[in-house]
């Protein structure tokens, strides 16, 4: 019988420092557990071997040693497997979300027992997510921020992107269609938040009663345009009042299209994920996680 092994996708800006010594603890706890890592940094190299074995010589998982980036990039070109997370990250939402503490060992042991929770995925036309998506302001500030982008960042990094945007950013008019057993619904909105997961960067929660698991995305849109209005729709997201306010609309839908007459930046999971026209939808249950034994039920 093969000796069972896990396949480590490590992100190579998030090897230094702690992040390096998280990774030889993962490394050695899954060894004394006759587990064998096999550290990638190339991830194309990493996705060739994996394609080429045959299903019974394949990973036990496999690891994003990263941020939610590096999560989202795993997902995308192994949607088939069972993956867990070692954040080493800026944000590490979905970690967090799933239970996941910066903790080789802790990463070690739930690979160890495997148990696994199966949670919706999303599709950006042909780019998957997990956690949420947005198109108008902040996908615009993620867009800045990846163009200007060296080596490791931090939430400092995010400030002059934003005050870039909040001085030019044109607030486009977007035009919605969501899909459902009642046919289409079409508005308008000058930015758009999809969400699957309610986590998102600065503990900011634009919908807390998003459900990973029903085949639904809450969509949150809002409808006023202009800097001073996005201001205010932040504040009241602090406050969690921003569901009650004039202004704001909010859907649920397993299908999505957003559209506007200039292209408009898109975000995936802190990422940005190319321009308008989006179409998004749900794949229900279709990501695999190694999670910790107490948080395997789908019932947050």
């Amino acid at each position: 019988m093969p000796t069972p092994w896990v396949a480590i996708q490590r992100n190579p800006i998030s090897g230094t420092g702690n992040r390096a010594s998280l990774l030889l603890e993962l490394i050695q706890h899954l060894k004394l557990k006759g587990i064998r890592p096999r550290l990638f940094s190339n991830r194309d190299r990493m996705q060739d071997i994996l394609n080429q074995l045959a299903v019974d010589e394949q990973p036990l998982c496999v690891v994003a040693a990263g941020g939610d980036g590096t999560v989202q990039d795993v997902i995308n070109r192994y949607p088939h497997q069972k993956i867990t997370i070692l954040p080493l990250g800026t944000e590490n939402l979905l970690a967090r979300y799933l239970g996941i503490p910066k903790s080789g060992q802790f990463v070690a042991d739930i690979i160890s027992q495997g148990t696994t929770r199966n949670i919706d995925l999303c599709q950006l036309n042909d780019r998957k997510f997990v956690l949420m998506a947005s198109i108008g302001f902040d996908a615009a500030v993620a867009l800045e921020l990846a163009r200007s982008r060296k080596g490791n960042i931090s939430h400092l990094s995010y400030l002059k992107p934003i005050l870039k945007m909040l001085w030019s950013f044109p607030f486009e008019e977007l035009q919605i269609t969501t899909r459902d057993n009642a046919g289409e619904y079409e508005t308008t909105a000058y930015h758009a938040i999809v969400v699957n997961i309610p986590a998102y960067g600065l503990n900011l929660n634009f919908a807390p009663a998003a459900n990973d698991h029903d085949g639904l995305l809450d969509v949150i849109l809002l409808q006023e345009k202009g800097v001073w209005n996005m201001l205010k729709y932040v504040y009241r997201i602090i406050r969690g009042t921003h569901l009650d306010s004039k202004g704001i609309q909010k859907l649920q839908t397993s299908y999505i299209r957003i559209q506007s007459a200039q292209p408009v930046p898109v975000q995936t999971d802190g990422d940005a994920s190319g321009f308008t026209p989006a179409e998004i939808q749900v794949i229900p249950a279709a990501a695999h996680f190694i999670v910790p034994c107490s948080n395997s039920a789908n019932d947050q």
